[in-house]
C-alpha cells in the first residue's frame, strides 16, 4: 500500500491574463491571416490566466539562441522544483534526512544531469538517497511519477519517496509555432512545479493508492511531442489527441471493472485529472461515463492557472484535499500525454487515520 500526502504547487512570478496575451499575439502577428479566429481558440481553452517564468515581453523570441533558451529553461525549473518540494517537506513535517528517494520529472529538457542531481545537493537530500529522472512523458508526468513512487514503496518497505514535477513550458512557445495548433498552445500552457511524498502510511487526510493502469496506443507517437532544430524548440499538439483518448476509454473501464473490490461499483466516485484543455476533459468524462462535475476542480485548475503539463495532475490532486470526497470514496487519477499514453491510479480518500 501507498498513500500520497497533500501535494504544494508552486508558480511563477510573471502572472499573465488572457486578455494581455491576446494583444501579445496581435502585435507579434499583424499580418497572419487566420488572426480572428487564432484570438477565438485561446478564448476557447477557457484559460483566463497563466503564470510564466519570464515577463510577457521577453516571451516568443525567436532571436534567443538555443542554447541560452536550454539555460534559462534549467534555472526557472530549477529554482521552481525547489521552491515546491521544500513546500512538501514542510506539508508533511518531515526533513531532507527523511527522504529515501527522489523522483523528479518535466515535460521538457534536454540538460544533463538531470533537475534530480542539482535537487539532491539544493534540498541537501542523502547523496545516497535513490534518484529516478523521468523526461519525455510530457503531460502525463504526473501520474507517472505517482505510479513510480509506488513501485519505489513497494519494493523497499519504509521508503519514503519525494516526487517532483516542474514544467517551464513557456520556453517551448515559439513564434514561429503559428499554426493553429501552435497557437492553441500559446493559449493554453502556463509554467509551475508541484511535490509530493508518497510512502506507506501518513497521519492525517491522505489519499491511498492502490493500483495503476498504463496505455500505449499504437501508432500514435506522432500527435503529442516536442523537437529541436536549427530554429529553436517547439511543441506540437494534434486535434486527433480526443479521439485517441475517448478510443482508449474502453481499455481503462475495463481495468477498473477487473480490479474493483468486491462488490463495488468500479466507477470512480471522485477523477483527479490532468487538465488537458476543455476537449480533453471532455473526453475523459464522457469516456468514463462519469457526471461533468466530477471535473470540475481540473477545469477550475485549467481556468485560473492553464495547462501545467506534468503539474497539473498534482495542482488539481491539491485542490481535491481542500474540497475532499467523503471518507472511504474511491477514485481515479488520471492523465494522458505523448506516446499517446495513457495512465490511470486507483485511489481511496481517507479523510483521518
Amino acid at each position: 500500500m501507498s498513500v500520497v500526502s497533500r501535494p504544494v504547487v508552486s508558480l511563477p512570478r510573471h502572472q499573465v491574463t488572457t486578455d494581455e496575451l491576446l494583444d501579445r499575439i496581435t502585435e507579434l502577428y499583424p499580418d497572419h491571416p487566420r488572426l480572428a479566429v487564432a484570438r477565438r481558440v485561446i478564448r476557447a481553452t477557457t484559460v483566463r490566466s497563466r503564470w510564466y517564468s519570464r515577463p510577457l515581453e521577453q516571451q516568443f523570441d525567436p532571436g534567443l539562441p538555443v542554447a541560452e533558451r536550454t539555460r534559462l529553461h534549467l534555472l526557472d525549473s530549477l529554482d521552481l522544483a525547489e521552491r515546491a518540494a521544500r513546500g512538501a517537506l514542510l506539508e508533511t513535517g518531515l526533513t531532507p534526512a527523511d527522504i529515501d528517494g527522489l523522483v523528479v520529472l518535466g515535460s521538457t529538457g534536454h540538460t544533463m544531469p538531470g533537475l534530480d542531481a542539482f535537487l539532491v545537493e539544493r534540498l541537501g537530500l542523502s547523496s545516497s538517497a535513490r534518484r529516478l529522472p523521468i523526461a519525455q512523458v510530457g503531460c502525463a508526468g504526473g501520474v507517472f511519477g505517482l505510479v513510480r513512487a509506488m513501485e519505489l514503496v513497494a519494493a523497499h518497505p519504509g521508503a519514503v519517496i519525494l516526487v517532483v514535477c516542474s514544467d517551464a513550458f513557456s520556453h517551448y512557445l515559439h513564434r514561429g509555432d503559428s499554426g493553429l495548433d501552435g497557437m492553441i498552445l500559446k493559449g493554453l500552457i502556463g509554467d509551475a512545479a508541484g511535490a509530493c511524498v508518497v510512502r506507506a502510511e501518513a497521519e492525517g487526510p491522505h489519499m491511498e493508492l492502490t493500483g495503476s493502469w498504463e496505455y500505449l496506443e499504437p501508432g500514435s507517437h506522432h500527435l503529442v511531442g516536442s523537437r529541436v532544430d536549427g530554429d529553436g524548440l517547439h511543441a506540437h499538439n494534434s486535434p486527433q489527441l480526443r479521439e485517441v483518448i475517448e478510443g482508449a476509454m474502453a481499455p481503462l473501464q475495463e481495468w477498473l471493472a477487473r480490479t474493483a473490490p468486491a462488490g463495488a461499483d468500479p466507477a470512480p466516485r471522485f477523477l483527479v485529472t490532468h487538465t488537458g484543455g476543455p476537449r480533453i476533459l471532455d473526453a475523459v468524462v464522457g469516456g468514463l461515463g462519469c457526471p461533468p462535475e466530477m471535473a470540475d476542480l481540473a477545469r477550475d485548475s485549467l481556468r485560473e492557472l492553464g495547462n501545467l503539463g506534468s503539474v497539473s495532475v498534482l495542482d488539481v490532486l491539491d485542490r481535491t484535499f481542500t474540497k475532499s470526497p467523503a471518507d472511504g470514496d474511491h477514485g481515479l487519477l488520471f492523465a494522458a500525454g505523448p506516446g499517446v499514453t495513457l495512465l490511470g491510479v486507483r485511489a481511496v480518500w481517507h479523510a483521518w487515520e
